[in-house]
């Protein structure tokens, strides 16, 4: 019997993040299928279709998330977690600016 009352009252404190990863050079749009994690811990995510992603049960205190997508800035953000409040975010990734080298053409002889 205590153990449920232990069990009851730890979920009614664990709180939630819930977020969109979007495209921040592209009119928000969204992006799939990005990796969310909090940094030092091994608790991860995924942004779906939409852009959206949710970590769970997690404790109060201040989390690091970090969050990557291929050919783009990874972006770290802090985030409070406070009761069985849900934390809404929003990250807007911006693309890599890539600097290109000289590149030489050379002639094909024939």
């Amino acid at each position: 019997l205590l153990l449920a009352f232990t069990s009851l009252g730890f979920s009614q404190n664990s709180g939630i993040i819930v977020g969109k990863v979007l495209d921040k050079e592209l009119n928000n749009e969204p992006l799939m299928f990005a990796s969310i994690s909090i940094k030092g811990s091994s608790i991860k995510s995924t942004s779906d279709v939409t852009g959206l992603f949710y970590i769970e049960n997690l404790q109060d205190g201040q989390y690091t998330l970090v969050c990557s997508f291929p050919g783009y800035e990874t972006k770290e953000i802090e985030v409070e977690v406070n009761g069985a409040q849900t934390s809404d975010i929003k990250l807007a990734l911006a693309a890599k600016t890539i600097a290109l080298n000289e590149l030489a053409s050379l002639k094909n002889p024939s």
